[in-house]
């Protein structure tokens, strides 16, 4: 009887698989997150890259982290195993918002999210389907926090005939709402600045940014300078303090508290710059920051 049930299970499990678009992978539920796999279209095409989406379904009041998930929490991450002359790009971030790990603030994402990778295509592909394999390894957190790993894995078909693979509308809408999370370039206009300064833990130095637009530059009618935030990339920035903001017209300095988890020589400071209501003319709320220490050359 077990070997009939296990039978019937099996060809139930393959019959379900079936169904899936090749888009799109079966959901792998872990504490307080549900995971797949996902990409914009359903085969790949010899020589053309084709972009994959870890895509994140958070239960309510749990979060996932951002790259730099401040001074608690794990980056998600994805170690690829791939076919012969095939290679995956770096995570492609969405801009993270400010959670609670506990009563710690940490950077990461409450809301369902998609991490994009780039994957390169070689010009000669071997086999009618591909695989493409990674080790997930992640960090979900509420009151308490869950590590998870999970080995995933897509496959699709591979297209010979001449034809283009199909766009699949419901991850490609998913993927570009990814996208337009991705911060943007300063304007070369703008003029930043940055220093460190001592404190009297000669491991730890603050930072100070400022940050000066150009006369022209408008800003939004009711804009707030005391609702800019930044996210550091590299811990410079201690997560669970206050960021003091003073501003001046078109222009903000802000002080911000540093922490121990610091590199030990950094050529500078980098992060992503926030506010609320966006900046004018750049259609984004997340500008992308990064101003070397005075003396340090480029």
């Amino acid at each position: 009887m077990k070997v009939q049930t296990s039978i019937i299970a099996a060809v139930i499990y393959g019959w379900l698989a079936a169904l899936l678009p090749a888009s799109e992978t079966e959901p792998v539920k872990k504490p307080g997150v549900t995971l797949r796999f996902v990409t914009e279209e359903n085969a790949i095409l010899p020589g053309k890259p084709i972009t994959v989406g870890l895509f994140l379904e958070h239960e309510p009041e749990y979060h996932t982290y951002w790259k730099s998930p401040g001074i608690v929490g794990v980056a998600t991450r994805l170690e690829w195993k791939l076919p012969e002359g095939f290679s995956a790009g770096e995570i492609q971030w969405p801009a993270p918002q400010r959670t609670k790990m506990a009563q710690i603030t940490a950077y990461g994402y409450e809301t369902d999210t998609c991490l994009i990778s780039e994957i390169h295509v070689p010009d000669v592909v071997a086999g009618d389907k591909i695989t493409l394999k990674a080790r997930l390894g992640l960090m979900c957190c509420a009151a308490s926090c869950h590590p998870a790993w999970h080995d995933m894995e897509i496959t699709l078909p591979v297209l010979r005939d001449g034809s283009k693979p199909k766009r699949d509308e419901k991850w490609a809408k998913v993927m570009a709402a990814a996208r337009a999370k991705f911060p943007k370039k300063a304007p070369d206009s703008w003029r930043f600045s940055a220093r460190r300064i001592a404190t009297e833990d000669p491991e730890i130095h603050d930072v100070e940014i400022g940050l000066a637009l150009p006369e022209e530059a408008e800003l939004p009618d009711g804009f707030d300078w005391a609702k800019t935030y930044f996210f550091c990339h590299d811990n410079q920035v201690h997560s669970d303090q206050p960021q003091k903001i003073s501003a001046d017209g078109k222009s903000v300095l802000m002080n911000l508290k540093g922490t121990e988890f610091a590199p030990k020589n950094p050529e500078g400071v980098s992060g992503v710059l926030f506010h609320p209501a966006g900046w004018t003319g750049l259609n984004t709320k997340w500008i992308e920051v990064f101003v070397r220490w005075p003396g340090k050359k480029s």
